[in-house]
């Protein structure tokens, strides 16, 4: 079997809810130990793509493989592949352990496997102790590493995230991204990754797809999208300022403009600009520039940043910034 035909192959996926078009004609390809996310903003159909690689909706139109045969047409609990959700869909009857088992026992584990296997999981997403803990005791967080450890325990062979992290605070989902990422490197497990988050994927995945109206509009790795989007929107999608400069379409990354303390307002070739505000952000001076047809910009100051009001030259720097 070529490595092409290996892991999950969708063809040409199609979706639809009635005369709307969720899903329009989709081909994707996740090798077997590979986490790809798919990103995208709300009502692209992301999610629509999951649920039909699940089996939870039908495809209208195209074909879902894994290992080169065609799923399709298997129903949710015969494809072999784990659910992941937003809110975790935990059992609230059970604790953290049964939650966990869950899954093995209804594939008949025995018991002693069973609890070797909780103790590991458990231990993989740091809730080593848990076991006995009821549901409701427990933080967002912990909640979906819980979730998780249950979708892992049967060992699937493909793993499907739907925004699992999105219901928690930011600074909580930067630290669990990072902790996702490590636990599907750990056990090389092959997953399919949907958020609206472009910080959280470029954190979990090994390629992300960008969606956009039903369809793919571009993969890569974090560094290939972040190095060259596609177009304007893309961009913009992944955190770029999109402006207009010396009659190129520049996308702006964080860093990408600082004040230049060698020139004045009238002085250079550099975006100028009236500065409204002043801030700090990632242990940086940074001030809010009016840019005149590119509206307020965010710039890196020196250490004495300017007041509101000054006028001010801007310097792009090259590796922030790509050319659409």
């Amino acid at each position: 079997m070529s490595s092409e035909s290996r892991g999950l192959n969708v063809r040409g996926a199609r979706v639809a809810y009635g005369p709307t078009t969720a899903v329009a004609g989709v081909d994707l390809h996740v090798a077997t130990g590979e986490v790809v996310a798919v990103l995208g903003p709300s009502g692209c159909g992301k999610s629509s793509l999951l649920r039909a690689v699940a089996g939870l909706e039908p495809l209208t139109g195209g074909d879902v493989l894994w290992d080169g045969a065609d799923v399709s047409g298997e129903p949710v609990h015969r494809r072999g592949f784990g659910l992941m959700f937003q809110d975790g869909q935990l059992f609230p009857h059970r604790d953290v352990a049964g939650n966990v088992e869950f899954g093995l026992r209804m594939a008949r584990v025995a018991r002693a496997e069973r609890t070797r296997r909780v103790h590991e999981l458990l231990a993989l997403v740091g809730l080593d102790g848990f076991g006995d803990r009821a549901v409701a005791s427990l933080s967002g967080g912990e909640q979906q590493r819980v979730a998780l450890a249950r979708a892992l325990a049967p060992r699937p062979r493909l793993l499907l995230l739907d925004e699992p992290l999105s219901a928690l605070d930011r600074e909580l989902r930067e630290t669990l991204s990072v902790e996702l990422r490590r636990i599907l490197t750990e056990t090389s497990t092959t997953a399919m990754y949907v958020t609206h988050d472009h910080d959280e994927a470029f954190a979990v995945a090994d390629r992300v797809a960008v969606m956009r109206q039903g369809r793919l509009v571009q993969i890569g790795t974090p560094a290939e999208l972040w190095a060259g989007p596609v177009d304007a929107t893309v961009a913009q999608f992944l955190g770029f300022v999109v402006v207009e400069h010396d009659g190129r379409t520049l996308g702006l990354g964080p860093g990408a403009l600082v004040v230049d303390p060698n020139s004045g307002a009238a002085d250079g070739d550099g975006p100028a600009g009236r500065v409204v505000a002043t801030g700090f952000a990632r242990g940086r001076p940074t001030v809010r520039v009016q840019v005149p047809g590119w509206g307020e910009v965010t710039a890196v100051a020196g250490a004495a940043a300017p007041e509101p009001g000054a006028q001010v030259r801007l310097r792009i720097e090259p590796g922030y910034a790509v050319v659409l």
